[in-house]
Parts: C-alpha cells; structure tokens; sequence
C-alpha cells in the first residue's frame, strides 16, 4: 500500500506553526479596542463630536489618534498592531509554501503586498499628531497605500484559502469579507466623483474598512489548521 501522500503531508503539517499563534486575535482585539478607546477619549475631551463613526462618519480615524489621550491610546495600540501585521504576512507565505510549493506568485504576492501596506500604516501611525509641511500629504498618502495594498492582498490571500483550507466556512467567510471591502472602495473612488460633500461618508467607509481588515488575520489564521483536516484535498 503505498501512504506516500499521506505522510508528506503530515510532515507538510508538522513543519508549519506560526510565529506567533494568538497574533491575528490579538490584532484584532487591539485594534478594535485601541480605535473604540481613541475615539471615546476624543469625545470626552471635546476633540470630536458624538456618534457611530462607522455608520455617520462625523470624524476620521486619525483625527481621534491626534489629542490628548487618545494620543497615547493610539500609539500604544496601533504600533503593536502593525508589527503584528508584518508577522501575520509572513506567516501567510510561510503557510503558502507549505502547502503549495509550487504556487511562486500566489505564495508571496499577498505577503508583499501586505507587508507594503503595513509599512504605510507604521508611516501614517508615526507623523499622525505631528505637525509639519508635509505631514499632512504623509498621511494622506500613507492612508490611502494601506487601504488599497492590504485590499488586493487579502483577495489574493483569499484564492490561497479557497484552494487549500479544508475547513470551507473560513473560504466563505473571507470571500464576504472581501466583497464587503470592494463594496465600500468602490463607493469610496466614485461617490466623491459624483457629489460634492462627501468626507461624512469617507470617514464612515474608512472606519468600516479598517474593522474588516483588523478582522481577516484572525479570520484566515483558522484556516491555516485545516490542510491537516483533509490530507487527501488538492494542492495547487
């Protein structure tokens, strides 16, 4: 009998364990907690008005990360969450090459692209508070790097799940998570082009754009288990 694919796939399994194993959760939950806490600070300092961002967009993300507290709030919990982003990516194409050696572009695409945008949010954490003649294009520029290079990531993050995770809720999940983000930058690059006025609704999309990507590392990463689940499923 030959178990030739059984056990080469049992030691592909063995062979990958994440840097850090709780990272996306914990990505997760500071960012999430780290924007709701600024935000809330903002608003008992009297630095932005009151109501559901994601929803009214009566502020912007950066606006609440620029005084008082919420200052150090931001910092404190946005630096982390961008070094936990790098790891998250590179964890992906380690998980990547494992379980599909021969898959080059699709392996690393959503790692270099990710860390890329990761780079842009680490730039826009950095001069976000600081005043000088550039900073504002900085973050300008930053802001709208991240967004758009993590977005094509996680698409391409997404056709390596659909082909080698086992567990397909995860597949299907991450394919709404995408959806919902094309969604919102699609509304994001034509709305403004079509009426005037629009930073309310570019706030509201910025906020909701970010949860759901705070969300996708945490999401992915239970895939990353699930090749072992179903040894036998194809590889490409």
């Amino acid at each position: 009998m030959d178990s030739g694919p059984s056990r080469d796939d049992a030691v592909k399994h063995e062979s990958f364990h994440p840097w850090f194993k709780y990272g996306p959760i914990l990505t997760l939950l500071l960012y999430w907690l780290g924007s709701a806490s600024g935000y809330i600070f903002s608003y008992l300092g009297e630095f932005v008005p009151w109501c559901i961002p994601h929803v009214e967009g009566c502020t912007s993300i950066s606006r609440t990360g620029r005084f008082g507290t919420s200052f150090y709030i931001f910092k404190f919990t946005m630096i982390p969450v961008a070094f936990l982003a790098f790891v998250y990516w590179l964890d992906m194409a380690r998980w990547n090459k494992v379980f599909a050696p021969n898959g080059h572009f699709l392996n690393f695409a959503p790692t270099i692209l990710g860390c890329l945008g990761t780079t842009a949010l680490l730039l826009q954490i950095s001069v976000l508070g600081i005043e000088c003649g550039a900073c504002r294009t900085i973050r300008s520029y930053s802001t709208t790097s991240f967004f758009l290079l993590t977005f094509i990531a996680q698409w391409f993050a997404w056709i390596r799940i659909r082909k080698q995770s086992a567990r397909n809720w995860v597949s299907v999940l991450y394919l709404i998570l995408c959806v919902l983000l094309s969604i919102d930058v699609v509304l994001f690059v034509v709305v403004p082009n079509l009426f005037e006025n629009t930073s309310a609704l570019e706030n509201s999309i910025a906020w909701r754009t970010s949860y759901l990507i705070a969300l996708a590392p945490a999401l992915s990463a239970f895939g990353w288990r699930s090749p072992s689940e179903n040894p036998h499923a194809p590889r490409s």
